[in-house]
């Protein structure tokens, strides 16, 4: 498994941190075909085996299916914002024709937690967590708003 993260260039360092052995800059990226064709291209031609989408971005789960190698899944896991709008470019002819496979998650299965503890103990992902008091709450909220924010907050409670 290679992983490829896809973000602003600011976060490269922080996806590349967690694991990513490539990174493409979206806003390197003139079009959404652009980053599907880096994405096929960096995965030897065939496409992503799995894209899971983090984001809480529709132009993100719109791109994801050009991504995929033929058998490959879209992993919803991020809950876009404002009204609910339909998974755009999920055609029922390309889904056929590519195999692909759409699935969600809210939490995962004792099993995949098994998964992923696994990958954290092998070292091919690596988490980035720091812990706050809670009287700099409104300063984490404030990072978070300006996209600043970098991998999770713990908030001491006392």
């Amino acid at each position: 498994m290679r992983v490829i993260g896809i973000d602003a260039g600011s976060k490269e360092k922080i996806v590349r941190d967690c694991g990513a052995e490539h990174f493409i800059d979206v806003t390197k990226h003139t079009d959404d075909k652009s980053i599907a064709e880096e994405v096929v291209k960096t995965a030897g031609g065939l496409g992503a085996s799995a894209v899971i989408v983090c984001t809480a971005s529709n132009k993100a789960y719109a791109q994801a299916i050009d991504m995929l190698r033929f058998g490959g899944t879209v992993v919803c896991v991020g809950i876009p914002e404002g009204d609910p709008v339909p998974m755009g470019n999920a055609f029922p002819a390309k889904l056929i024709f590519k195999g692909a496979t759409i699935a969600s998650t809210a939490v995962g299965t004792r099993k995949d937690a098994i998964e992923v503890l696994d990958f954290a103990a092998r070292g091919v992902v690596n988490t980035v967590i720091r812990t706050e008091k809670l009287d700099k709450l409104t300063e984490v909220f404030q990072e978070m708003k300006d996209g600043t924010l970098n991998g999770r907050v713990v908030m001491e409670m006392q």
